[in-house]
């Protein structure tokens, strides 16, 4: 009797049991990507481009890629010996964005010695507007990453609730609340992958953009400040060479 008395009512088996009972593990951040379901594939994918773009845009938008301190002092020094061939032959070695429209200047000049300074403003507005465009297109894609992956997030969002219901309409037993939470997590954890990507990728579009405003102010006055230097250089020049010609024509005539 006091045997089964003890049996009974001594709490010890039951705690026994349940501290033998094997617990849930942990879960982990492979555990939770795992859970996503298949749409974790394109978030991840999508989450390499964008790291790659944040590296590529660190690199590459620099003060270097439209202006530097060097081409300065050599365009200083050209400049002041008034010689147009000795500049054409500075800016052909540079990739400074600023070399380049001085480039592209000079060349007009050369097909064309008689063009006026309106078509060469104009020409050097095309080439500079061709590349702020090719550096605001870098942080473009950005944008474009910051704004899919919330997309693909709630679409992972979307397919974990249909496969949720779907699994408790296929199932009648009383297993449908565990089916239903399943689901719901996969849809969390996709929607949470995607607003991190999204959220991430629009924080560095933010300061790219403000780094890219700075630089492009920089090129457009540097640009516009030499060009207009190389259209005075090349009118004087147009001056000095007819008057030249009639002082040769003259000592001829003599």
């Amino acid at each position: 009797m006091n045997h089964a008395f003890f049996a009974t009512t001594s709490p010890f088996p039951s705690f026994l049991a349940a501290a033998a009972s094997p617990q849930p593990p942990g879960l982990t951040v492979w555990g939770l990507l795992q859970s996503g379901g298949w749409v974790m594939l394109p978030l991840l994918l999508v989450s390499v481009i964008a790291l790659w773009l944040i590296f590529y845009c660190l690199a590459s938008l620099r003060l270097s890629a439209v202006w530097t301190r060097d081409l300065e002092r050599r365009l200083d020094a050209v400049f002041h010996r008034r010689d147009l061939s000795l500049l054409g032959e500075l800016v052909r070695k540079r990739n400074e964005g600023v070399a380049r429209v001085l480039r592209e200047a000079i060349s007009l000049y050369q097909r064309y010695p008689n063009a006026d300074g309106e078509a060469v403003r104009s020409v050097a507005q095309v080439v500079g507007s061709g590349i702020a465009a090719s550096l605001n297109q870098r942080i473009l894609y950005l944008l474009d990453v910051g704004v899919i992956s919330p997309m693909l997030g709630l679409f992972g969002t979307v397919v974990g609730i249909l496969r949720s219901f779907g699994s408790i309409a296929a199932d009648p037993s009383p297993m449908r609340t565990m089916l239903l939470a399943g689901g719901v997590s996969q849809a969390l954890i996709a929607t949470a992958v995607g607003l991190i990507v999204g959220i991430s990728s629009m924080m560095f579009y933010s300061f790219f953009r403000g780094r890219l405003q700075g630089l492009l102010t920089i090129f457009e006055e540097r640009s516009a400040v030499w060009v207009q230097q190389l259209i005075l250089l090349h009118g004087s020049q147009g001056v000095e060479a007819p008057v030249k010609e009639a002082e040769r024509g003259v000592v001829e005539s003599t």
